[in-house]
């Protein structure tokens, strides 16, 4: 029997209503369920199982698809779309307060009329707000992973992950690295092929060259840009989008692994399926676009939903790791 229907189990009864007929099975104790009873079919386990144990994530990386992330994602949200929109405007506040921070630290350097110490204030505070903003994320799509395992949108939770500041950190330098260095390499490239080309020498104008003149030498170097860009597009993307699933690696453990061991698991749930990844990706991003059209209020809950969606999606595709019948860890 599939893991992800459940099973058909044709002709037989529901364990829990003998009056019913069953439309599947427990993944952990075999009895026969009904649609009640699999919470009409988003639940593999049957309701005694899951009190006593906990509720498993249906979708397996073998046989998920776009339109069954959806429907758990969208069952979840109806269920808990206040508290979820409400941890989503925490999080936002969050971000807000430590924006205030880096201009309150730079509001005292101006004040002292030092620029050493402005600067000081501004990179340290900007690191602080980078930190805690990541941590609270962390936090987030925990409280997304408890509600796809059947539980409840626990606030409290977008602060839990305030113990893993030094892995994030270490693995989110690692990621900026993945990320700066072929960037800067391809830019050197570029600057190269630029001079080699000849394209860098009739950019010397001088102060009192007009816009026009200044938009035609300039026009060969955004068209070489422009082609580098289409060309490497696919690369690019190709290389990026198991980053996407870096923060739900880091968030889903309650004790973090190392940050070549959450890049070497991101990569391995991307394998085969980066173009699905992109597909929910654009989906996430518009159903918050949609939500900011109405009234721009309801970009809060578009939000909660897009954060489903891409918990979902890493739910989907981590590879096993554990017994089925280990709890959710936290």
């Amino acid at each position: 029997m599939s893991d992800v229907d459940f099973g058909r189990a044709m002709g037989a009864s529901c364990a829990l209503h003998p009056g019913r007929e069953a439309t599947g099975t427990c993944e952990r104790c075999g009895n026969f369920t009904c649609d009640t009873c699999s919470d009409s079919g988003t639940s593999p386990r049957c309701p005694t199982c899951r009190e006593r144990f906990g509720a498993t994530f249906p979708l397996r990386r073998e046989t998920w698809t776009f339109n069954k992330l959806w429907d758990v994602c969208w069952a979840a949200f109806q269920r808990e779309w206040g508290m979820l929109s409400l941890a989503v405007l925490i999080t936002l506040g969050v971000s807000f307060g430590a924006q205030l921070l880096i201009n309150l630290g730079t509001g005292i350097g101006a004040a002292v009329d030092s620029g050493v110490l402005a600067a000081v204030l501004s990179i340290v505070g900007l690191v602080a707000q980078q930190l805690v903003q990541g941590l609270v994320q962390l936090g987030l799509l925990r409280v997304c992973f408890d509600v796809l395992h059947g539980g409840r949108a626990d606030v409290a939770r977008l602060f839990s992950q305030m113990h893993k500041a030094v892995p994030y950190a270490l693995t989110m330098l690692l990621v900026f690295a993945i990320v700066l260095v072929p960037l800067a390499i391809l830019g050197a490239l570029g600057f190269v092929a630029a001079l080699g080309t000849g394209l860098l020498s009739g950019f010397n104008l001088d102060a009192n060259a007009s816009p026009s003149e200044f938009f035609e030498a300039l026009l060969p170097i955004m068209g070489v840009l422009g082609l580098g860009f289409l060309v490497l597009v696919g690369p690019l993307t190709y290389l990026m989008l198991p980053l996407y699933l870096v923060q739900p690696e880091l968030a889903y453990d309650d004790v973090p692994p190392s940050p070549v061991e959450v890049l070497r698991r991101s990569w391995e749930a991307a394998r085969g399926q980066r173009l699905a990844m992109l597909g929910v990706g654009l989906a996430a991003g518009a159903v918050m676009v949609a939500g900011f059209f109405v009234c721009c209020v309801g970009f809060i809950p578009g939000m909660a939903l897009a954060q489903l969606l891409t918990a979902g999606m890493f739910l989907s595709l981590r590879s096993p790791r554990q017994d089925a019948a280990a709890p959710f860890p936290g």
